[in-house]
């Protein structure tokens, strides 16, 4: 999200690709965010089937749906949480422990919904050095490429300081925060297994072939929905006054038009559009990509 001057931000993207690829690095207020691509879900396989008594209950799992998934037939919403975040600043130390605070505060909101859905938490792994870094999931990307990313080979958020302050929300805390809960919102699909049933679909048709990218603009715009779910969950709650929440919602809107051969994040109408329908909303059934008509996913 944004840079020195005080520009519109944009959202542009790139994800690394390795077999898929990396994840929306929400870009700038002053320079276009580039992001292309989509989260790579990783190698974990499906767990077996239960060999459990039926009175014993059943350990939380993921399940692999997509339309059809109990998270999103079943409306379920964030509780109220209060954030406790730093005063914002843009050293690496200062932006570093903004992203950390956020990222406890995103715990608490989706930890409580998942386990009561009996699907698995666990709190990803936050990497904010200054610099994006090789790891797991390939090669870094270059920072005219990405910001931010998610890897769901080892269930981590990278949030590079240097990038995310010089080519990324510059001096703007809800750009920030925007990116953060919008990379939160891809490890929420790790965990219930909404983003390896995608990922599964995207290697089978393709990346870079008309419903890959598809496939792709549904969790990229899901993962928007599920960000605005959690802003609407925090605004006017500790640290987060309901102006800063409503500027966290509003920043998807500037997003930059990719062409059609790489449009995998939607058009800047449709970004804008599902974030407001979780920050309006609230419900996980409410962010059912999924199931939506292709025009509002393309």
């Amino acid at each position: 999200m944004t840079q020195p001057a005080k520009n519109n931000p944009v959202v542009l993207g790139s994800v690394f690709v390795l077999v898929v690829a990396f994840v929306l690095g929400i870009g700038q207020l002053s320079r276009p965010r580039l992001v292309t691509g989509h989260p790579l879900a990783g190698s974990r396989p499906a767990p077996s089937p239960s060999t459990t008594e039926p009175s014993t209950p059943v350990r939380p799992r993921a399940v692999y749906r997509l339309a059809d998934h109990p998270f999103l037939v079943t409306p379920a919403s964030l509780p109220q949480v209060t954030c406790h975040l730093p005063v914002f600043g843009l050293s690496d130390q200062q932006l570093a422990a903004y992203y950390a605070a956020g990222v406890e505060c995103l715990d608490n909101a989706w930890g409580p919904l998942l386990t009561s859905a009996n699907l698995p938490f666990e709190k990803p792994t936050l990497d904010a050095s200054p610099e994006l870094k090789d790891g797991p999931c390939g090669a870094a990307p270059e920072s005219d490429h990405a910001v931010a990313y998610y890897c769901g080979r080892n269930r981590t958020i990278y949030m590079p300081t240097a990038r995310l302050r010089d080519n990324g929300g510059g001096d703007a805390p809800a750009t920030h925060l925007a990116t953060l809960s919008h990379e939160y919102g891809h490890h929420v699909q790790a965990l219930s297994g909404l983003l390896r049933a995608a990922d599964l679909k995207i290697t089978d048709a393709g990346e870079k072939t008309p419903a890959g990218l598809e496939m792709s603009r549904r969790l990229e715009l899901q993962a928007n929905c599920f960000a605005g779910m959690f802003l609407t969950s925090v605004s006017g709650k500790g640290s987060i006054p309901a102006s800063l929440a409503r500027q966290a919602q509003e920043d998807f809107k500037y997003a930059i038009e990719e062409k059609p051969e790489n449009n995998a994040h939607g058009s800047a109408a449709n970004q804008a559009q599902w974030a407001t329908t979780g920050f309006k909303s609230n419900s996980t059934a409410a962010c059912n990509t999924f199931a939506a008509p292709a025009a509002q996913v393309a």
